[in-house]
């Protein structure tokens, strides 16, 4: 020890030389590269770049050691997380705690991850649960209940342990094991054994039980052979329902409405199943179907037309397409309409004044409308609307002082209105023939000349067409 003091006090003189000298342990001088080695204030250094070996003279690390090392007065640190590992050859490396506990160590229960985890009890819940929430993990354990599986109560245990443990019979009922049984011999309120087919009654209005005899059904006969017992007096049935005897039947044509069972609204009672059976609740759907359609010899239900606007009924019983009208059909206006549009010259329908028709067929038809007019300078205008045709023709005459006359080629003709009207006593005639190319409406049409003054056609006015 002395020895390596002094070596070492040597060193520390010499540490600043250009040539390092040391004493080794038999006393001589070693001579040690300064540029090694450099004083810093009170610290010391090497400044090889190379490994340091320490019981060894081929070191594998910046510092290797082939024994013990030792760190005195280190400090505490609560805050750091990474700790010194080693593998198999000593190399000391850093590694975090929780890389290092990964699949080696608990580090979630129940989902919690907490350092430091508690457990306690509570009884949430209808049946065995664990919650965990925060650090904490409560084993809920519930009172047992009609809907909870849990524990048992101590009110329900007294309740449990305070039942009968068993029953003992002295008198009339035994019991053998959980089997309670009526002792052959014993009586009910004076009643003895039954005889064989024998009949309980009830007697002297207390309601004491005795056998019934004969004696006591005046109406039936006893019988003790296993058959039923025979009507000897008439039952007296009367109404729909009548007895003589044994026989019982339900008088002819006396059963009512009433008696019958009650059906739904618009019901009728029948048969639509095939072959014979029971009434049946029919619909209005199966009673018509089991309905003829009318002929020309025969009455019926109507046929089924087949839907569509060009096909009409027939005396026949058939829907068939009509060749032309021949018979003119009149319609007549019921009430008085208004022209009175707040727009010059604007056309309004005469509702009731129209007729449907049918492409291809060719109809005439002739108008006759009586008119007013709130004022003479106010003239007016009468015209047809009608669908696509493929032939037009009408005239429509009005008075104009004396008489506004227009041969018309095409609907709503003529454009403009009449300049003048009487104020009463005007007609308005509409005649001519139009053959559709498509089905539609023909309707008659008026306007007003001035605005906000009124036309008004008058009830009674008319179209016939054929």
């Amino acid at each position: 020890m002395k020895k390596f003091l002094i070596v070492f006090f040597f060193f520390l003189i010499e540490l600043n030389a250009i040539g390092q000298v040391i004493i080794g342990p038999k006393g001589t001088k070693l001579t040690v590269d300064s540029s090694k080695w450099k004083l810093q204030g009170n610290d010391i250094y090497n400044k090889n770049v190379g490994k340091i070996g320490i019981g060894t003279s081929s070191p594998s690390a910046q510092l290797h050691t082939t024994s013990d090392v030792r760190f005195e007065g280190i400090g505490t640190n609560t805050t750091n997380t990474k700790i010194l590992t080693s593998d198999t050859l000593g190399n000391i490396t850093t590694r975090t705690i929780s890389n290092l506990l990964s699949s080696n160590a608990l580090t979630s229960l129940n989902g919690l991850i907490n350092s430091v985890q508690t457990f306690s009890t509570g009884s949430a819940g209808t049946d065995f649960n664990i919650s965990s929430t925060a650090s904490n993990h409560t084993f809920n354990i519930p009172s047992g209940s009609a809907t909870n599986r849990g524990l048992i109560t101590s009110t329900d245990w007294n309740n449990f342990n305070g039942k009968e443990n068993a029953l003992t019979f002295s008198i009339g009922l035994s019991r053998t094991g959980n089997t309670i049984t009526v002792n052959n011999s014993q009586n009910i309120t004076s009643l003895s054994n039954l005889t064989t087919n024998g009949i309980i009654k009830t007697s002297g209005g207390n309601g004491s039980l005795s056998i019934a005899t004969a004696s006591d059904f005046p109406i039936l006969n006893q019988n003790t052979t296993g058959n039923a017992a025979t009507v000897t007096t008439n039952a007296n049935l009367i109404g729909p329902v009548t007895s003589v005897g044994n026989t019982t039947s339900i008088t002819a044509n006396a059963i009512t409405n009433t008696m019958l069972s009650q059906v739904p609204t618009q019901i009728f009672k029948g048969r639509s199943s095939a072959g014979n059976g029971n009434v049946e609740d029919l619909t209005s759907v199966q009673a018509t179907s089991m309905l003829s359609p009318f002929t020309s010899t025969s009455q019926g239900v109507v046929p089924a037309s087949g839907g569509g606007i060009t096909k009409f009924l027939r005396a026949d019983g058939t829907f068939a397409t009509p060749n032309g009208l021949g018979n003119r059909i009149l319609l007549t206006l019921l009430s008085d309409i208004t022209n009175n549009n707040a727009i010059a010259n604007t056309l309004q329908d005469l509702t009731g004044l129209s007729f449907n028709v049918t492409a291809g067929i060719t109809y005439r038809f002739y108008a006759m409308i009586p008119y007013t007019s709130q004022q003479t300078n106010n003239g007016s205008r009468w015209t047809i609307n009608a669908p696509a045709t493929s032939y037009i023709g009408y005239v429509s005459r009005y008075v104009d002082n004396p008489e506004a006359i227009n041969y018309c080629d095409a609907i709503n003709l003529p454009s403009n209105c009449s300049n003048n009207s009487k104020l009463t006593g005007n007609i308005a005639i509409i005649q001519g023939v139009v053959t559709p190319s498509v089905n539609g409406i023909v309707q008659v049409q008026f306007a007003s000349a001035t605005s906000g003054k009124s036309i008004t056609a008058k009830a009674g006015a008319s179209l016939e067409y054929w």
